[in-house]
């Protein structure tokens, strides 16, 4: 299966940013979406969704604890819009 995901637009308040610079939160982005595109049951959910042009605006999960990174969490919003299925807690979690 082939996916191509292309996150034109985000938008992040410099307040949720924390201090964090724009690009580490890209990059931590893509490395979790990477992760969570590739658990078992993410294939299964995209197939049936199609292709899409926008996805609906997701609450950001609250943090962890007071230094987890956004990008981690933006990942997790845009999973739980695209309809895939959390993994178990604590399998390969960056903190």
């Amino acid at each position: 299966m082939s996916i191509a995901l292309h996150i034109e637009r985000l938008v992040v308040d410099e307040a949720v940013l924390a201090g964090e610079r724009a690009g580490s939160v890209r990059a931590a982005l893509e490395v979790e979406l990477g992760r969570l595109l590739a658990q078992p049951g993410a294939s299964a959910a995209l197939r049936g969704l199609g292709a899409i042009a926008a996805l609906p605006p997701a609450a950001l999960p609250p943090a962890g604890h007071p230094h987890e990174r956004l990008g981690p969490r933006i990942a997790t919003a845009v999973q739980h819009s695209l309809g895939i299925p959390p993994a178990a807690r604590g399998a390969g979690k960056e903190h």
